[in-house]
């Protein structure tokens, strides 16, 4: 393996969370909104049935609503729909938690490692000859000579 291989696997496994917003309208960032089950009811008929939370990049706030270009919506079963960046008002008094999607530096270095670890013990399986030591390779005489 190459030396530039590791830090170019590192650069392209960087790790993404989300965490709480440092500001309140983190306006240009990709965030998810936590809706409350009133929210998730008032907006039933703009993003579908049984929605928990909301994805997406926030374009505009106001005092009463976030305005967001939608990447997905997560539903109480689990699934994720995926959106197109679909314009969305949400208003505030729905919204029970805002997050901002950051770069992590924790997952990353765990993800590196677990990751080298990987490379480290596939390269020693694979550093052998590839042949078994089978005996001489000569046939046993057994019975009388």
């Amino acid at each position: 393996m190459s030396r530039f291989a590791l830090p170019a696997l590192l650069l392209a496994g960087g790790c993404y969370g989300y965490y709480p917003s440092t500001t309140p309208a983190p306006v240009g960032r990709d965030v998810a909104i936590t809706l409350s089950d009133s929210g998730a009811f008032t907006l039933a008929r703009q993003i579908g049935p049984s929605a928990t939370a909301i994805s997406g990049r926030f374009t505009a706030d106001s005092a009463n609503a976030i305005v967001l270009s939608v990447t997905g919506v997560r539903q109480s079963n689990g699934n994720d729909v995926d959106w197109k960046g679909e314009r969305l008002v949400v208003p505030r008094p729905l919204v029970t938690k805002l997050e901002e999607r950051r770069f992590s530096r924790a997952r990353t270095v765990l993800f590196s490692g677990v990751v080298a670890v990987g490379l480290v013990a596939i390269r020693q399986a694979l550093s052998g000859d590839g042949f078994a030591s089978l005996g001489s390779g000569k046939p046993t005489q057994t019975g009388p000579k």
